[in-house]
């Protein structure tokens, strides 16, 4: 960490669509990271976020002051959490009526969360919708905007006034943040004058980290052999259908392997009804959404990770892949495909192996070498997690970030003389 980042700098308002309501509740739990850290850094950190059923308006989370913004009939507020908001709007049309009121309602509690809290800093993340209302704030106030691209927003809204919108919000942005090497290119093809710093999530390495797998956890999952770990939303740019068709060609070699899905999503009856068509039912574990602070147990008890990820039907894919990070701040050996920012984490044959979207008997193939192989499990895995502490630790992301928000902070002061 630079010596700069160490002293008093000031508030940030990180303005969000997804952040924990509780302590290690999975969503935007990357976010929760972020804001701890910041504030270990220097920073004051404000985050405002939507509201959800039975929330309350201020919490204080780990030392982190949330406002949550009601921006719906109270008990009716389902636009954000789950899913997230995008799935959340295709699996329901009718939630498009909830989307004017909470574009008015974050308006309305940023400029009110700016003026009472002297906020000198905004991080949007998220072009759409955060990005695109931060953009607007900006005719209200001289605070400076840093806005933060996780991957997904930037394939939303791909039509003639979404990509208008999430153009205006990149171009007028005092400074941008992508979370891969991918991202930010996706980035500069929209919007090519845009100041863009590769920043990532990060991972607590000290959460994360190498363990001895404890045999009578594997015994409770009802895992007897090989065990094939899946952490993410069950969503279609995951690709989790292509690891149940994969999984068919693996349990021809390997019988008593079994494939464990962490998470839920609106594929989630879908993804069951494809296992039990597959007649490999028996053989795969759904076990919905788990608090944060149990996944490192699932990570040390796997044999190997998987995440097929693939581009959506909408064109959506993979930013950078927060739950690469995990696995490979594990120790845990990858197999994932080659989309997006993937790559960032996984490279080829050496934190990880890399497949084509949408190839379940190649990724068959990949998951059935790193099974048969334990030298080579133990080898890619230690490599992952080398790459991870040089890479991706809390500490370093939220250096980055602070030298970013110092950064426009001094660009600033020297318009204003």
């Amino acid at each position: 960490m630079n010596q700069s980042a160490t002293a008093i700098a000031g508030t940030v308002l990180l303005v969000t669509s997804s952040y924990p309501k509780h302590a290690n509740e999975p969503s935007g739990i990357f976010l929760y990271h972020l804001s701890r850290q910041l504030a270990v850094v220097g920073w004051r950190v404000l985050v405002l976020a939507p509201n959800f059923p039975g929330g309350q308006s201020q919490q204080v989370l780990d030392g982190v002051e949330i406002r949550r913004f009601t921006y719906f009939l109270p008990r009716r507020q389902a636009l954000c959490y789950r899913s997230g908001m995008l799935p959340n709007l295709k699996q329901s049309l009718s939630l498009w009526v909830q989307v004017p009121f909470y574009m008015a309602s974050l308006f309305a509690s940023i400029i009110r969360v700016v003026r009472k809290e002297r906020v000198q800093v905004i991080n949007a993340h998220w072009i759409v919708p955060q990005g695109v209302v931060t953009r607007l704030i900006q005719a209200f106030t001289l605070v400076p905007v840093v806005l933060t691209v996780h991957g997904g927003d930037i394939f939303a809204f791909q039509g003639r006034v979404g990509r208008f919108l999430k153009k205006a919000a990149l171009k007028r942005a005092d400074a941008c943040t992508a979370n891969s090497v991918f991202t930010r290119g996706q980035v500069l093809q929209l919007c090519p004058s845009a100041n863009v710093t590769i920043v990532p999530m990060g991972v607590d390495v000290g959460e994360f980290e190498p363990r001895r797998a404890d045999s009578s956890f594997r015994q409770n999952l009802g895992v007897s052999a090989e065990m094939i770990l899946f952490v993410g939303r069950l969503v279609e740019k995951k690709g989790v259908h292509n690891l149940l068709a994969a999984m068919q060609h693996v349990l021809s070699r390997f019988p008593n392997a079994t494939l464990v899905l962490v998470g839920d999503g609106a594929q989630r009856q879908d993804l069951e009804r494809m296992a039990s068509e597959l007649e490999i039912g028996a053989s795969v574990r759904f076990l919905g959404k788990l608090p944060h602070e149990q996944l490192p147990a699932y990570y040390a008890a796997a044999d190997l990770f998987v995440g097929p990820s693939v581009v959506d039907r909408s064109g959506d894919t993979e930013g950078l892949g927060v739950v690469f990070i995990e696995a490979a701040s594990a120790g845990l050996a990858m197999v994932g495909t080659s989309v997006g920012g993937i790559s960032d984490v996984l490279i080829h044959e050496v934190t990880g192996i890399a497949v084509e979207p949408d190839e379940p008997e190649v990724l068959a193939g990949a998951i059935e070498r790193l099974l048969r192989d334990e030298a080579l499990r133990r080898r890619l895995g230690e490599a992952a997690r080398q790459h991870v502490l040089r890479r991706f630790s809390w500490n370093q992301v939220a250096a980055q970030f602070s030298d970013v928000f110092r950064s426009v902070l001094e660009r600033q002061r020297e318009r204003l003389r």
